[in-house]
C-alpha cells in the first residue's frame, strides 16, 4: 500500500518549473543550402523525393479486399447506369432536334426549350438544385 502511495505521489508531484509552451520553444532551422554538387544534387533530390513518398504511403489507411471489391463494383455500376441514362437522353434529344428542325415544326423545338427552362425554374424554387 505504501509503495502505491509513493508512486501516486511521484506521479502527481509538481515539477517546480513551468512547462515551456509551443510559442516559446525554439525550432530547429534547416539549411536551405543544396546538398552536393551539380552532378550529385539531382540524385540526392530524387532519393529524398522517393523517401518522402514512401513515408507518406506508410501513413495511408488502405482498404481491405472486401471494401475494395465492393467499391469497385459500385463504381462500375454507377458508370454503366450513367452511360445508359446519358445515351437515352442523347437519343431523345437528337430525335427532338430532327423533328423540330423540319420546316413547319419549329414549335416543337420551342416547346422543348420552354419545358426545360420551366423545369429548371421549378427545381430551383423547390430547392432540388
Amino acid at each position: 500500500m505504501a509503495l502505491e502511495e509513493n508512486t501516486q505521489a511521484a506521479i502527481t508531484r509538481k515539477k517546480g518549473k513551468a512547462t515551456p509552451g509551443r510559442r516559446t520553444r525554439k525550432v530547429k532551422t534547416t539549411t536551405s543550402e543544396p546538398q552536393g554538387n551539380a552532378i550529385t544534387r539531382p540524385l540526392y533530390q530524387t532519393v529524398d523525393y522517393f523517401s518522402n513518398v514512401r513515408s507518406e504511403l506508410n501513413k495511408v489507411a488502405w482498404p481491405n479486399r472486401h471494401d475494395t471489391r465492393r467499391l469497385t463494383i459500385l463504381c462500375i455500376n454507377v458508370t454503366i447506369a450513367s452511360a445508359i441514362f446519358l445515351g437515352i437522353l442523347a437519343v431523345i434529344w437528337s430525335e427532338f432536334m430532327r423533328v423540330g428542325l423540319n420546316p413547319g415544326n419549329s414549335w416543337m423545338l420551342l416547346t422543348v426549350i420552354v419545358a426545360m427552362v420551366g423545369g429548371a425554374f421549378y427545381m430551383i424554387r423547390r430547392g432540388s438544385i
